[in-house]
């Protein structure tokens, strides 16, 4: 397998770690962290919006590809343990709108297998291209009246780009899950799974513009496992 925020529940078996505690406490056992930004701050340009500005609004949008905390934690990043087994995957439901001209959610997980309502809620034309991260096609739909739908599954796991090339600064991602074990960090750089079986798995740490980073993490037979992940511009 192959960097939203909040919408936790869509990974399933997760639980955000409170503000005062460093473990919230209904994660008896299982594996918990943060993520944070080490090294410069990447500078983003912003994304000028150059079609149908009569719906979409003219000027420019800010980039959403960073989501920094206050401790330079880093959100949207998708955490996944490799080899861990048990538990069952998330059914949904799973959605992609185009709304405002945008995607959303920016940053989600969805389960291997499980359909993906995808929307479009603008007046407008768009399309939906979806590509792994080498670039190799999966769909590309298009999409053109106000309330129509589709369904697409995705089959194999990882990292998903959807753009639209009508749109070119509307983009979002996806990681393809074929376990519970997968998550996408909250606005503090957070991210928990519970329930994970004792033993020692690769943890994967993957961002759009940070890059990805694996470390191994040890579960024992009781208790929590605590792993934090440092993401550069390095990585």
């Amino acid at each position: 397998m192959v960097g939203l925020c909040v919408p936790l529940a869509t990974a399933g078996a997760l639980s955000s770690p409170s503000k005062k505690s460093p473990v919230s406490a209904d994660l008896a056992d299982g594996v918990y962290g943060t993520v944070t930004l080490a090294g410069p701050v990447p500078k983003l340009a912003a994304r000028p919006v150059n079609a149908d500005v009569a719906i979409c609004g003219a000027g420019e949008r800010p980039s959403p590809a960073l989501v920094l905390g206050k401790g330079r934690e880093v959100g949207n990043v998708f955490v996944w343990l490799e080899g861990a087994a048990g538990g069952e995957l998330p059914k949904g439901p799973f959605r992609i709108d185009q709304r405002g001209c945008a995607f959303t959610p920016y940053v989600q997980v969805v389960s291997k297998g499980a359909p993906v309502v995808i929307l479009n809620s603008d007046p407008v034309l768009h399309n939906v291209h979806a590509t792994t991260v080498k670039g190799d096609a999966l769909f590309n739909k298009a999409i053109p009246v106000k309330g129509q739908t589709f369904r697409e599954t995705f089959t194999t796991p990882g990292v998903v780009r959807i753009k639209c090339d009508v749109h070119a600064w509307m983009t979002a991602w996806v990681f393809v899950a074929d376990s519970p074990y997968a998550a996408v960090t909250d606005r503090e750089g957070r991210y928990s799974f519970r329930g994970v079986p004792p033993g020692t798995y690769r943890l994967h740490a993957w961002h759009e513009l940070l890059g990805e980073k694996i470390q191994a993490v040890a579960v024992p037979a009781s208790g929590i496992a605590r792993a934090d992940v440092t993401l550069s511009l390095a990585d």
